[in-house]
């Protein structure tokens, strides 16, 4: 085993050492980031937007520098790392996210009776938290921080990022390009393993993060401690479900796209194929074969799928594929690693079933299992026998049929023929159910763990209220009223007129009394 993020995935070259930052400091750079946000917090939305939009272009002109950054950190290739982690769009994903951030933002004023509440007006703000922490995996260094970033800002709050101790130079990269842009402490950076992440907790108004059940559940409690806000997107074992009236060609280039990009280590990678044993040998084949197709990270210099990124990930994926061996399924493509760094060939593997890990567990590597059903109805009722559910999919020509299938699919996006793609959307939401965890990444819908509500009342009115003391006939009268009124008596509102003009004279007269008038 090696110390993480100490060699290079693609060949296990050494990497430059990124020391941890004191678990002592951290405190301070809260601190700064703490004072930084009260003036951000003034700021217009439309200036906001505009610091975020010189950060976007910035970072997409600066390409050429964080391009080499996430290469090395992952082992992807240079069009990978440009188009995975979203530095291309940037742009126009900001825009998207300036829309999202209008419509979460914006004042709500509440319609109210000027008969039952004469004078009144209340209108619901939204308030930034202060300091947000962002904990990212590694899987994609860059983008991962991208999806909550923007509404965290957005929103008027400061930001502190805490990349993975497996990719911790693309963090820092993202880290000093944001400070040259945004107010001097808005944007804090600590680095670090687990007791990192804890300790940036305990200073934070609100964290997201995103990674593993296990660790998600410990963020989870240590949030629930501080009655802070936590957005947490965690594993995934996607499925498809292919019908017999798919269009082949199509759906076997888009499901081994989303089984392989980023060598399966997304947490909405097809990790699980529902075939119908009508078409199943023919989809098997092809799969098997576009599979067979693509280059592995390793010896070649130029290739489609890249290593995975660490040691301990690699040996998670040899197991799977072994138990799947051992008991009876069938690998038809791939399934052993690469000579040189952590790469694994895209694996088809065959005739799987329930039992297998390789179908429960999530693998988070370039292997697909293959399940072949009788039907669509024995397809959906083991595709939602998961303990995850972010993305779904439904492979057909039958676009109606299709539609109704992913709608009965228990994950949080649903798509007919296509997969994955919908997090580059800033205005989609990116949620899940069961244990990927119930956070919510991107569109309006994420701003709960980005803001509070605080609801403000005027009130220009010149008569007391009815409901003041004094506690005498009259108010119990007034009750009776009201009810009598609600229940559709229209007889109740002379007394309303009548009972009102008698408790505005009895309050009035009992607090001139009160004054000595």
């Amino acid at each position: 085993m090696y110390t993480p993020g100490t060699v290079s995935p693609k060949d296990g070259q050494p990497l430059p050492a990124v020391p941890p930052t004191p678990l002592g400091e951290i405190p301070a750079v809260v601190a700064r980031a703490r004072e930084a946000q009260r003036a951000w917090a003034q700021l217009p939305l439309a200036a906001r937007v505009e610091r975020c939009m010189a950060f976007a272009r910035r970072a997409l002109e600066q390409r050429e520098a964080l391009a080499p950054i996430i290469m090395q950190e992952t082992g992807r290739t240079r069009g990978e790392c440009l188009l995975a982690d979203g530095l291309v769009i940037l742009p126009d994903y900001l825009k998207g996210a300036a829309r999202a951030a209008r419509k979460a933002l914006a004042p709500e004023p509440i319609a109210l009776s000027a008969l039952e509440w004469p004078g009144k007006k209340v209108v619901v703000e939204a308030v930034p938290r202060g300091v947000v922490g962002i904990i990212a995996p590694w899987n994609y260094p860059f983008g991962n921080f991208i999806k909550p970033l923007f509404p965290a800002l957005l929103a008027g709050n400061a930001v502190i990022l805490k990349p993975s101790e497996h990719t911790p130079r693309t963090g820092a990269w993202l880290a000093e390009t944001l400070s040259e842009v945004m107010p001097a402490g808005l944007v804090g950076l600590v680095q670090g393993a687990g007791e990192a992440g804890a300790a940036l907790i305990q200073e934070v108004d609100a964290v997201t993060f995103t990674g593993s059940v296990r660790t998600g559940k410990k963020v989870a409690v240590l949030a629930a401690e501080r009655l802070i806000p936590c957005s947490l997107e965690l594993g995934g074992k996607d499925a498809a479900i292919v019908l017999a009236d798919c269009d082949l060609e199509r759906t076997v280039a888009g499901i081994a796209m989303w089984s392989f990009h980023n060598a399966g280590q997304n947490c909405a990678a097809i990790e699980r194929v529902y075939v119908e044993e009508v078409i199943a040998d023919r989809f098997v084949a092809a799969l098997a074969k576009y599979a067979a197709s693509l280059e592995t990270a390793g010896e070649k210099e130029t290739y489609d799928v890249g290593p995975l990124q660490n040691e301990a990930q690699l040996e998670i994926v040899e197991t799977h594929v072994e138990d799947a061996r051992a008991n009876g399924a069938k690998v038809v493509a791939g399934g052993q690693r690469t000579k040189r760094g952590f790469g694994y060939e895209p694996t088809v593997i065959d005739h799987c079933h329930a039992d297998l890990r390789v179908v429960r567990e999530e693998t988070f590597g370039p292997v697909v299992a293959v399940v072949r059903v009788k039907d669509a109805e024995e397809a959906l009722r083991q595709a939602n026998d998961s303990a995850y559910g972010l993305n779904g999919s439904v492979w057909t020509q039958d676009i109606s049929r299709g539609e109704a299938l992913a709608r009965r699919m228990e994950v949080g996006v649903a798509l007919v023929n296509n997969h994955s793609f919908t997090g580059a959307l800033a205005e989609t939401p990116w949620t899940g159910v069961k244990d990927t965890g119930t956070g919510v990444a991107a569109s309006r819908h994420a701003y709960p763990t980005f803001v509070r509500r605080r609801t403000v009342v005027v009130d220009r009115s010149k008569k007391p209220d009815l409901i003041w003391y004094p506690a005498d006939r009259d108010l119990a009268a007034l009750g009776e009223a009201v009810a009598q009124k609600n229940l559709g008596r229209l007889s109740a509102l002379f007394d309303l007129i009548r009972l009102s003009g008698q408790r505005v004279k009895s309050i009035q007269d009992q607090a001139r009394r009160a004054l000595g008038h």
